[in-house]
């Protein structure tokens, strides 16, 4: 055998060495593939092919008091994908069907295992990513929070997360209630990761639980409709708007702005999330003198017709001095409310005490919670009445260093509309509450309220808040914003409207606030409008007639008309209050020549007395609305 049949002799046997050695170590990864291993793969498969995974469940609805859906649970498409199961070359194809940057679709698929693409998205876009059938990339249907009503309720309801847990409003404090139990589904996939038949529940989803509230959908819209008008008529910065039912506190709307949308709620700062109704305090300014008034009234030592001097505009207490914009002679009780005047109410707080004032405020619901289930609900803000002395005294009576909520005004009203009951306000049905008390009697509360009625007329500073065919008992309230370093803030007012209607037979109580308005700064021009809009479309809505075909309001004096002089303090005029077709009447009874300047009511007289005008003497006066 030469030497070259002895080097390819050696080759081949070398090459079958090799061969044999293959074989067996393929014969052992085969024994140990199929017996060493075999559960093991078999479980590995088997997940590739199988999974489990936790399906969410949908939330509980919130309805009306008429059964109308406010927020509801519907499903959208989600995109998910295996990022190891994703080819790189069709990244770019998958981010155009998604409108969505290359670099951060990438930036997620670094991800070998599951992962999220886009969530809750159009059916459009999961429809166009269907059409690709990349492999790896697949669609799941996921839960969404709809409200049909938008922004009107968006404060109120608020919004849900991504991950479906309420994060603002009644979705966050009713959240546990709302939520339902997510359930375990078992699937089978293909290797592009599409469901396969024979898929299975574990464990079925349930839905949370219903929510129903005292709200009405019409109502609310309503009210938020009025207050949006009124607010961009005033240039305002913002307002909110309270709607109750007086007899059982039932919250008929709650509205507030700057709005926002809970259906893209990302688009809008957290700022325009709260709802100002419950969480904004104020100063109330005179819209709290109906309630000083009653706790006179309540001491039995004054009277509807008691006189109290106004000092002509100015008045000290201690080192602090009062003013009223209008300067006032002798007002009664109705009169300071008519007029609206700072320094009678002063008066009055001041000689019934601290403590009464403080009992009263304290007992229609002002310096605590409402507890309607809503979080971040304000107390408010009432001075301990140890720190009440008198300048605080006298100030707090026409609502001046003291701070309420929309919410609580609402409340208080209602306690004067409902014969002096206090009902605790309500906002989903089915809740306990605090039972009823009694606050004042129902002689004492009508007796206000008939007192409010002439506030809301021609003669007092509500007469825009009343609509063609009903009665309204109400206040206005101006008040200065507190500066951040003490003190008020120059140039920047709350308007303040609150009242009930009809006033005879009283089916609502409104309560409108509105932040910084810059065309006129009075309650009575900015926010009685506002209520005005709202009751004269409610009312007929809710079947409430009108009581008159046109508005007929019998002048009750509000300033006496006779020479008067009380503890020296001066002698009573006698036209103050007087309308000017008064005043022409009076002057042609007593053929006395007459100057008028401006239009409205009389705030001023010359001569201060009738009986002092001489013979060929003039009687002067000045009006002003």
């Amino acid at each position: 055998m030469n030497k070259t049949d002895t080097y390819f002799h050696r080759r081949i046997e070398a090459l079958t060495a090799c061969f044999v050695l293959a074989l067996v170590l393929l014969t052992i990864r085969a024994v140990d593939l199929q017996w060493a291993q075999s559960e093991k793969l078999s479980q590995l498969a088997e997940n590739q092919r199988e999974r489990q995974y936790t399906v969410q469940a949908p939330r509980g609805p919130v309805l009306d008091a008429n059964g109308r859906i406010l927020a509801e649970s519907i499903q959208v498409p989600s995109i998910a994908a295996i990022g190891r199961d994703v080819p790189k070359n069709r990244i770019g194809e998958l981010a155009s069907a998604l409108d969505m940057p290359v670099s951060r679709l990438k930036s997620r698929l670094q991800r070998s295992g599951f992962v999220w693409l886009a969530r809750q998205i159009d059916p459009a876009k999961a429809r166009a990513v269907a059409a690709l059938e990349i492999p790896g990339v697949r669609q799941e249907t996921e839960w969404q929070r709809f409200n049909p009503l938008g922004p009107a309720t968006g404060h109120l309801l608020g919004f849900v997360g991504i991950d479906g847990r309420g994060l603002e409003g009644l979705e966050h404090s009713q959240n546990d209630i709302l939520t339902g139990q997510s359930g375990r589904k078992h699937v089978r996939r293909d290797a592009r990761g599409r469901s396969l038949p024979g898929a299975y529940w574990l464990s079925e989803p349930k839905m949370g639980d219903q929510l129903t509230l005292y709200l009405d959908a019409t109502l609310q819209s309503m009210a938020y409709a009025a207050l949006v008008e009124g607010i961009r008529t005033q240039h305002a910065k913002g307002g909110s708007v309270v709607v109750m039912r007086p007899q059982d506190g039932a919250v008929l709307a709650m509205a507030s702005w700057p709005g926002f949308n809970p259906n893209n709620y990302r688009k809008f700062k957290p700022g325009q999330w709260r709802n100002r109704a419950v969480t904004d305090v104020f100063e109330p300014g005179s819209v709290l003198k109906p309630f000083a008034v009653a706790a006179a009234l309540k001491t039995g030592q004054w009277k509807r017709d008691s006189l109290i001097y106004c000092e002509n505009g100015n008045y000290r207490v201690a080192d602090y001095v009062i003013h009223d914009v209008h300067p006032e002679g002798w007002l009664d009780m109705t009169g300071l409310l008519a007029r609206s005047s700072n320094i009678c109410a002063a008066k009055v707080a001041l000689d019934i005490g601290p403590t009464k004032l403080y009992d009263m405020l304290e007992a229609v619901g002002l310096g605590r919670r409402a507890g309607i289930g809503l979080s971040g609900e304000s107390p408010g803000i009432v001075p301990p009445l140890g720190r009440w002395g008198p300048v605080e005294t006298a100030t707090i009576a026409f609502g001046q260093g003291i701070a309420i909520t929309p919410l609580q005004l609402a409340t208080a009203f209602s306690v004067l509309a409902n014969g002096g009951m206090h009902v605790s306000p309500k906002l989903i049905q089915g809740r306990d509450s605090e039972p009823s008390y009694r606050v004042m009697s129902e002689q004492i509360a009508h007796s206000v309220m008939r007192m409010l009625v002439h506030a809301a007329s021609p003669e007092g500073t509500g007469a825009n808040a009343v609509p063609a065919g009903y009665r309204v008992a109400g206040k206005t309230g101006t008040a200065q914003k507190p500066g951040r370093r003490g003190g008020y803030a120059k140039g920047k007012y709350i308007a303040v409207f609150a009242g009930a209607i009809p006033a005879d037979d009283p089916q609502l109580v409104i309560a409108v606030i509105v932040d910084e308005p810059q065309k006129s700064i009075y309650g009575g021009t900015v926010a009685a409008p506002i209520f005005r809009r709202i009751a004269a479309a409610a009312l007929p809505y809710l079947g409430v007639p009108p009581q008159m075909e046109t508005q007929q309001w019998q002048h009750v004096p509000v300033a006496v008309h006779a020479k008067v002089s009380i503890g020296g303090a001066g002698e009573v005029p006698q036209l103050y209050g007087q309308s000017l077709r008064d005043v022409r009447r009076i002057a042609m009874r007593g053929g006395y020549p007459l100057r008028v300047h401006g239009s409205g009511w009389v705030v001023r007289q010359k001569p201060v007395a009738l009986s002092r005008i001489g013979e060929g003497g003039t009687l002067e006066v000045w009006l002003d609305d």
